[in-house]
């Protein structure tokens, strides 16, 4: 995987995290809200976005069965996807989602900044 985007206070190096997979889809690392839904910072979508623009992934169109969508909360961003099996620490865990949904995701997180 190769990483996007992380947070920069950082203390253990498990923090909210995204990676773009060499399967063209991005994992995000989030703090767990539920069975199915991470949140992060609405700056780690952002980043990872324009980090995916600029490593030239665009808005590919791979997709990840089971994949939510990303949702604007305040200053945060809750990522319904895929759970993954990458190890995290406790209370946070790693989904899986279509690269596309991260733009969307940037879009909607930079009208709203507006």
């Amino acid at each position: 995987m190769k990483l996007l985007a992380g947070t920069t206070d950082c203390r253990n190096g498990n923090c909210p995290t995204a990676w773009l997979t060499a399967q063209g889809t991005v994992v995000v690392q989030g703090y767990i809200v539920s069975d199915d839904v991470v949140r992060v910072p609405r700056d780690i979508v952002d980043r990872a976005a324009r980090e995916l623009e600029v490593q030239g992934a665009g808005r590919c169109a791979a997709t990840v069965p089971g994949a939510g969508g990303l949702r604007i909360r305040g200053e945060w961003i809750d990522v319904g996807g895929t759970p993954t099996s990458l190890s995290c620490p406790a209370g946070e865990r790693a989904h899986e989602v279509p690269v596309s949904a991260v733009h969307e995701a940037a879009i909607a997180s930079a009208r709203g900044a507006v």
